[in-house]
């Protein structure tokens, strides 16, 4: 017997892994993960948008120089029932294919969320809250491992954008990253009065902050920011993000003074027909697919679920079952 042939085949091949919050120096490994994983360039300058902000964390699992595993979060500040707090939404889960089969408490997945959360999210942590936008496939693994429980669901609307049909609401304001400073009391004001329309929710904080970075900084995207005022007094009246595609719009924020989003979305459609697209289609937490339900909407659910941390203490799933307001822009990828 060749004992020297056994004691290779026998070597655990996840021996000795290094788990460890990610470094600067880690963006190379990481954007290469990430091509490999989603067959998708990171450049970066994105990976920098990303994870360089104050709030931003991200775990790697390192087997000498080869990175198996990332578990990335971006962190923002909500309201929470009225309240300052802040969240921390999982992104840019990825493990190598060569190494998803270990077993859990050997996993590279479930070693870098373990470390993540445990030293990210709960009562004794940055974070509060934790959330993201999980498939069902994913959603289950998550619940598996004892990292989330489901909340709440995603539901997808679509509306005809055809102009013939609708009339200028108010007056149109584009906000650019060079007119941004003579925007930004309009913008603040406008989400000072929405926030108190979610005493008993939880929201991310759209501030104009937010918009500067999440979408006038955006280094690979491109969006279209507009203040809608109203023509005599010039007193904003909503704030909407759009990102124009191939044969529509997708409608990613917007920041009213009502929750009543009629005249609100018959802006963006208007917007989205000026620009000769057909459809205008958006997102939002099912909670408020009511509201979301103007003139000639259409409604599906999507297969992404809200999750909430059951990793760490913290405020119960319970207690966040059907209160987040999510639309596209509190995701990462869209």
């Amino acid at each position: 017997m060749n004992t020297s042939n056994s004691s290779e085949a026998s070597q655990d091949p996840l021996e000795d892994l290094v788990v460890r919050f990610a470094e600067p120096h880690d963006a190379g490994a990481v954007r290469a993960l990430f091509k490999k994983i989603f067959n998708e360039e990171m450049s970066q300058r994105h990976w920098e948008w990303k994870y360089l902000r104050p709030q931003s964390r991200a775990v790697v699992v390192y087997k000498d120089d080869n990175l198996l595993a990332h578990y990335g979060g971006v962190g923002t500040d909500i309201i929470l029932e009225g309240a300052k707090s802040r969240a921390m939404q999982i992104v840019d889960l990825m493990v190598d294919p060569d190494a998803r089969h270990a077993i859990r408490s050997r996993s590279p997945f479930y070693l870098s969320g373990k470390m993540f959360l445990e030293s990210t999210v709960g009562y004794d942590n940055d974070f509060l809250l934790a959330y993201g936008f999980p498939s069902d496939r994913a959603m289950g693994l998550s619940e598996k491992l004892g990292f989330f429980a489901p909340v709440g669901r995603m539901m997808e609307i679509e509306w005809d954008a055809a102009k013939s049909r609708l009339s200028l609401p108010g007056t149109i304001v584009p906000v650019t990253i060079e007119n941004f400073d003579r925007h930004v009391a309009d913008m603040n004001s406008l989400w000072e009065r929405f926030q108190g329309l979610f005493k008993d929710r939880i929201v991310c904080i759209k501030d104009a902050d937010f918009v500067r970075w999440r979408y006038l900084e955006h280094p690979s995207k491109s969006y279209n920011v507009y203040l809608i005022k109203n023509r005599i007094y010039r007193k904003p009246s909503a704030l909407l993000v759009l990102k124009f595609e191939k044969s529509g719009a997708l409608l990613m924020d917007l920041v009213t003074r009502s929750l009543d989003l009629t005249r609100a979305i018959n802006t963006a459609r208007y917007i989205t027909s000026e620009n000769g697209k057909s459809d205008l289609t958006s997102w939002c937490s099912e909670t408020f697919i009511d509201i979301f339900k103007t003139e000639n909407a259409r409604v599906r659910k999507l297969p992404v679920i809200i999750p909430a941390c059951t990793a760490t203490p913290g405020p119960s799933s319970e207690t966040q079952k059907m209160k987040w307001w999510f639309m596209p822009g509190d995701t990462d990828y869209l």
